[in-house]
């Protein structure tokens, strides 16, 4: 989980970050697969805010959690293949 979230952090930019999903894997040195499951696991522990995965681009997008301010994700947004946290 360390090495996805240096990753992802490596890949943001501002509020969110962004790459291709084999990109992702490729740096973890893990499947797409595996890769998904850990981007679940940082969400369900609140290192990412919330992710989601355009399955027809293969692209991945993620949200972490705003170190100063008060901007929060609107949850109506989270969609059938995004998982928030």
């Amino acid at each position: 989980m360390q090495l996805t979230a240096r990753a992802l952090a490596s890949h943001t930019s501002g509020d969110a970050g962004t790459t291709d999903m084999e990109v992702l894997a490729r740096l973890c040195g893990h499947s797409p697969r595996q890769t998904a499951e850990l981007l679940d696991r940082l969400t369900a522990s609140h290192t990412l805010t919330a992710r989601h995965h355009h399955r027809e681009t293969d692209e991945v997008v993620w949200y972490p959690p705003q170190q100063h301010g008060s901007v929060s994700i609107d949850r109506t947004d989270c969609g059938p293949h995004m998982t928030c946290g």
